[in-house]
């Protein structure tokens, strides 16, 4: 039986990171896979967010209609909102804006009036507990670093589900992937964040 957020079966919610401004400038800078794809972690929350049912749209006077993973983007670098950001971060300097992760809880509320709780330490069966009562967990990779949306569990396979924003990584779709807990013992970092909680 699968258990998830609310809207974790529908492509229509799900979105990638390789089709918005930011990307499409950094790819024709620079020319190739090095330096660009940095909004993997928006949009890992973006389909958090969405996979749980929450309006993503953003509304412009105008027809035009920004991508919601840009927008979080932008919060996170914009630097009127670096004194709000630097009292949430506990990691080096080094690190760009988008890639640390307890920017997303103060980021989401900010831009999308949604609750998340940044963590450390859960384990798989963490992470699977909290899917399966409909949140969703943002998870990053360690190899390569790179944000993902768990959005399901399948307690008959014990996998978790989840929407990588890096659409055909390794020439799969990014859409409903699955994770068994040795690739996640092995493979997740020791933080995360979960939505729908404050």
């Amino acid at each position: 039986m699968i258990t998830g957020a609310k809207r974790w079966k529908e492509i229509e919610v799900y979105y990638q990171q390789d089709n918005n401004p930011t990307e499409a400038f950094l790819k024709s800078t620079l020319g190739s896979r090095d330096g660009w794809l940095e909004s993997c972690g928006p949009t890992a929350a973006v389909n958090c967010l969405a996979a749980m049912g929450h309006n993503m749209n953003i509304i412009c006077p105008g027809d035009y209609r920004p991508q919601p993973e840009e927008v979080l983007m932008d919060y996170f670098n914009d630097p009127r909102n670096k004194s709000a950001l630097d009292t949430v971060r506990v990691v080096g300097d080094d690190i760009p804006e988008n890639r640390v992760p307890q920017y997303y809880p103060l980021g989401v509320r900010k831009v999308f009036r949604a609750k998340a709780k940044f963590m450390w330490g859960l384990d798989f069966r963490g992470v699977m507990a909290y899917v399966a009562e409909g949140f969703a967990v943002q998870i990053c990779l360690e190899k390569p670093g790179h944000y993902l949306a768990v959005i399901a569990y399948d307690g008959a396979r014990c996998e978790l589900i989840y929407n990588d924003p890096w659409n055909e990584r390794d020439g799969k779709s990014g859409w409903l992937r699955r994770m068994g807990r040795t690739e996640f013992e092995g493979n997740v970092q020791t933080y995360f964040i979960v939505y729908g909680i404050d």
